[in-house]
């Protein structure tokens, strides 16, 4: 199969290989969610030695959206040889039960399409089963979008069942400076018109515990906002661990966003109004003909409340 073949629907726009500098700002993350890895071993006296270790080798790492598969050099390069990162179809796995056992999920999903919602979901309700015997709750870091954090949809998939709007186990990572995407085949911008946070789900029980190697790695203020101080400028990340928070460093858009329509005429405006800054001299004002023309170019379309000359006739409601 070539490279860039998949056995599912993709979208070329969503090829975008996750940064290292993403994966090294959530490192202390994973390491504090880990399972231990039972080492013990009972003596020919009956005495157990040893004890439960937790390293990168025996974590294992799932990845369910394959681009290039650069996530798992990158993963491997970090020291977890356990990464599960392969051309699957993933909701097919779903569907048939058949996702790879794992430990953690890790991803940057596609953007385009309800990519986002059907990962996040999935992952919250892995986040919250309840565990059985041989299997825990899975932890999750997903690379976003920041608006995400806004949109309704996210905020309904992280509800807590009590109607909790910021449960415990819920939090993010910002980043002091915009990711950076690279495409396989080297096309795209230097930047993507958003910024990008981590979307962490943990298992409550170890909240505390991320907080504090959080905390021991990118230093004392890096968790929560008693002093934000300039992200900037010690150029560390931030774990905060609601969305209140994540407004307040201005990690996430306060306005609603505009709909595709609106924003493409918002484009149109900026463009005319760049053409009239670099030829002052030059302006162009709407005629009748200039409205007739544009009619003919929309495929002369009448409308039923205007007349002829353009004035309505008829309320629309």
């Amino acid at each position: 199969m070539d490279s860039m073949t998949y056995p599912y629907s993709v979208d070329y726009n969503d090829h975008f290989e996750t940064p290292r500098s993403a994966y090294e700002h959530i490192l202390p993350l994973l390491d504090a969610v880990q399972q231990p890895v039972n080492n013990s071993r009972t003596s020919s006296r009956g005495k157990t030695t040893g004890a439960p270790s937790c390293t990168r080798r025996n974590h294992i790492i799932y990845d369910p959206y394959y681009c290039n598969g650069r996530a798992k050099e990158l993963m491997q390069a970090f020291g977890f040889e356990k990464v599960v990162h392969e051309k699957r179809d993933f909701y097919r796995d779903i569907k048939e039960n058949s996702v790879p056992r794992h430990e953690t999920f890790i991803t940057n999903p596609p953007y385009s399409s309800d990519h986002k919602e059907r990962c996040v979901s999935y992952a919250v309700d892995q986040l919250r089963r309840q565990p059985s015997k041989g299997r825990e709750v899975s932890a999750f870091f997903i690379l976003m979008p920041n608006y995400v954090a806004v949109r309704n949809h996210f905020r309904a998939a992280i509800q807590a069942s009590d109607g909790t709007d910021e449960p415990k186990d819920i939090l993010y990572v910002v980043p002091p400076n915009p990711y950076e995407y690279e495409h396989p085949k080297g096309t795209g911008k230097d930047l993507p018109p958003f910024a990008s946070i981590w979307f962490c789900g943990i298992p409550v029980r170890k909240v505390d515990a991320v907080k504090e190697a959080f905390r021991n790695v990118h230093g004392e203020h890096s968790v929560g906002i008693a002093q934000i101080g300039d992200l900037r400028s010690n150029n560390s990340p931030r774990l905060v661990s609601t969305l209140q928070e994540l407004k307040a460093l201005g990690a996430v858009p306060t306005q609603k966003r505009k709909n595709l329509k609106q924003r493409l005429k918002a484009k149109r405006k900026l463009e005319q109004s760049s053409c009239v800054q670099a030829n002052p001299h030059h302006t162009s004002v709407p005629t009748t003909m200039t409205v007739q023309m544009e009619s003919v170019q929309k495929g002369n379309k009448k409308s039923r409340y205007r007349d002829n000359t353009g004035a309505r006739k008829k309320k629309r409601f």
